[in-house]
């Protein structure tokens, strides 16, 4: 177990850096204090991070520059906070977590002194366990009782046994906190509001759909039994709309296909009108809007060759 004190906002930003992910710190607050203590690292880890007032945030830069593809759960131990993420914004009280995705941008914000724990946990680690976990980022969960009330028991534990643990045990240890985690997620996934799990429902069942260029807002009304002023109000819900759950749902799929290695013999042009794209000027302007590179760099970020001079 390592604890780092920092008084100065560089020092506590690097800290933040070198424990979570690369990401901005600001803070006003005039008796600026941070402490990060850190109880096991790995594929999976659990720190403690206690400061004062201040608004964090992982901008698409930060992404670009630190490309780490992670989960991270946060339990508000002291304090109130609040993570902004794909358009949500999920408060967080003593007694409750929140979960938050590495790979998309996010703001975190603490109006008063904080204290949270927080597990920080891999792509691979989680997503094993429960498909479809970056859709419940940015919500609140608690964490009083029931399964994610024992996730946090264990996870209390383990931060005060820390040093009477075996590193050769840590790996074990990381992957029944996953397990415990998870399950407590999952328990509570139920009582998500019926319109937001009808929303997840309808984006999932487009995948392919959308490959047609044809495919619009009338046929999603269509393909979803309801009536388009309907349909504009269930994506107006969840802060979208027909046309950009079509258009996220193209991108997601060329973004895909881009960084997989069976299609590396395919031109980006190629891969942006398989995902019903015709005009490769608005694929290149909207894949760079959502995902802060253009679709040659990413494909380069995944060691593939650029095929196509499209960028």
């Amino acid at each position: 177990m390592v604890t780092h004190r920092l008084n100065t906002l560089d020092a506590w930003k690097e800290k933040l850096w070198s424990t979570y992910v690369r990401l901005e710190s600001k803070s006003e607050d005039a008796g600026f204090y941070g402490k990060v203590r850190e109880y096991f690292r790995g594929g999976s880890g659990l720190s403690s991070v206690e400061s004062t007032a201040q608004l964090t945030e992982r901008a698409h830069a930060h992404i670009h520059a630190d490309s780490q593809e992670v989960f991270l759960i946060a339990f508000q131990i002291h304090g109130q906070g609040s993570v902004d993420q794909d358009g949500r914004i999920a408060e967080t009280n003593p007694g409750e977590f929140v979960i938050y995705d590495s790979t998309r941008p996010y703001r975190l914000q603490f109006k008063s002194p904080f204290k949270q724990l927080v597990f920080r946990a891999s792509y691979d680690t989680l997503q094993s366990r429960a498909q479809g976990l970056r859709n419940l980022c940015a919500r609140s969960f608690q964490a009083r009782e029931g399964a994610s009330g024992i996730a946090l028991d264990f996870l209390k534990s383990l931060a005060r046994r820390a040093e009477e643990i075996d590193p050769r045990e840590m790996r074990a240890i990381g992957n029944i906190a996953s397990d415990l985690v998870v399950n407590g997620i999952l328990s509570q996934t139920n009582d998500l509001p019926p319109r937001y799990r009808l929303f997840e429902k309808l984006r999932n069942a487009i995948s392919e759909e959308v490959r047609n260029p044809e495919f619009g807002s009338a046929e999603l009304a269509s393909m979803s039994g309801m009536s388009p002023r309907s349909l504009r109000r269930l994506c107006a819900e969840n802060s979208a709309s027909p046309a950009r759950v079509i258009l996220n749902a193209r991108l997601q799929g060329a973004r895909r296909d881009l960084a997989t290695g069976s299609k590396v013999r395919k031109s980006i042009t190629e891969i942006a009108l398989d995902w019903g794209f015709s005009d490769i000027s608005h694929f290149n302007r909207s894949f760079k809007a959502a995902f802060g590179y253009t679709p040659s760099m990413w494909r380069r970020m995944h060691n593939y060759p650029s095929l196509s001079a499209g960028d």
